[in-house]
């Protein structure tokens, strides 16, 4: 003969709270991968635009005469809507009419390096 408990079908309280509970968890790593996911989109889209621009920085310092002067410089450039700011080191090798060019692309508010190229170049 059956118990009365055993006839009963069906989930108990705790039973259901341990699931919710279960969800719970599952739903919020979830929502922090997720969160994750759009920080690293964001990142790595900044640092392929920070790239783009040292690499028309470079043409510029390979192409210009001007842009041979030795020392530092810096400014700003707009790419893909971003304004990054830059900074440009054009340093002697110790080789006659051989100058090494160093760009630094940087975060405009971290500074943090976001970017980088290096070229040498024979001046006239």
């Amino acid at each position: 003969m059956k118990t009365a408990r055993e006839s009963q079908k069906g989930v108990t309280l705790v039973e259901t709270l341990v699931a919710l509970a279960v969800m719970g968890l599952v739903i919020g790593a979830l929502l922090v991968l997720l969160g994750q996911n759009t920080r690293f989109a964001s990142s790595m889209r900044e640092r392929a635009m920070a790239s783009i621009a040292a690499d028309n920085l470079m043409v510029e310092a390979m192409v210009l005469e001007e842009a041979t002067e030795l020392g530092e410089s810096e400014g700003d450039v707009t790419v893909g809507g971003e304004t990054l700011h830059y900074r440009r080191a054009i340093i002697e090798t110790g080789v006659d009419n051989i100058v090494r060019i160093e760009i630094d692309i940087l975060a405009p508010l971290s500074g943090q390096r976001l970017g980088h190229a290096v070229s040498m170049r024979r001046t006239s």
